[in-house]
């Protein structure tokens, strides 16, 4: 995993927290929501994080240290633009391109590496780690092809009724080809209702340019569970709090 990057998605204030202080500042057990995503990458092994951060940015350095390599995102314009911001530190960087939101707590190293191989063994372009939800709400919707390959992603304020009623969502992780991504972020076209730049449209791109993206779907949904919300905290905290008394219990 030394010849990974990893990107963590650490630029929003995270406006449904109806709180001043950032999202990802928030305690869940003894640590702040980003170090949960961020030590992730660290354990397993990628060669380089690189954290986008904007709103509050002092406040994310502070918690992680100056040993990660961080680029500002100045306007808060989705998660392609900052992907995009990342590839000023990217260059010619030939390895495989994890990206992952800093609200992700529940992502596990062991499922990170898993990502990368299983890229590597279907020598796909991109991987997008997936679940199956009984009530997937506010996700991004898989549409696979014929071939079971992913052809895009609907973002759940974009779907149609019949698009709703797919269970498996995205995660918001995935792994990338680095050079075969890097080309596509400059086209990103800004979403009308959002008024954001969609990474997720790059997974239709990159199928419409006849390139293979694959799913890793997790058997376990808790992992995929982000917080954006009061009542999303409450639930991280419940999910930790049945997962210390597990581990007591054995």
């Amino acid at each position: 995993m030394k010849d990974v990057c990893a990107v963590v998605l650490a630029a929003g204030k995270g406006t449904r927290m109806r709180s001043g202080l950032i999202k990802l500042a928030h305690p869940l057990s003894s640590e702040p929501l980003v170090k949960f995503a961020v030590n992730a990458c660290v354990d397993s092994g990628v060669g380089r994080i690189i954290v986008v951060v904007g709103y509050q940015a002092d406040k994310i350095k502070s918690i992680l240290g100056e040993k990660f390599e961080y680029v500002y995102q100045e306007r808060r314009l989705g998660t392609g633009d900052a992907v995009r911001r990342a590839t000023s530190l990217l260059g010619d960087f030939q390895g495989e391109l994890i990206v992952l939101p800093g609200d992700a707590p529940f992502i596990k190293p062991s499922t990170l590496v898993e990502l990368v191989h299983r890229q590597r063994e279907t020598k796909s372009v991109a991987t997008v780690l997936t679940a199956l939800l009984p009530r997937p709400s506010h996700y991004g919707r898989i549409i696979r092809d014929g071939y079971d390959q992913i052809k895009r992603i609907v973002e759940s304020r974009n779907a149609g009724p019949q698009e709703l009623k797919i269970r498996e969502v995205n995660s918001g992780v995935y792994c990338f080809d680095t050079q075969k991504l890097l080309p596509l972020l400059p086209i990103l076209m800004r979403d009308t209702k959002a008024g954001e730049y969609y990474l997720t449209d790059v997974i239709a791109l990159l199928h419409e340019h006849g390139f293979r993206v694959e799913a890793m779907k997790v058997s376990d949904p808790t992992a995929i569970l982000g917080v954006n919300t009061p009542q999303e905290l409450k639930r991280a905290w419940k999910v930790l709090e049945k997962r210390e008394k597990q581990k007591i219990r054995k």
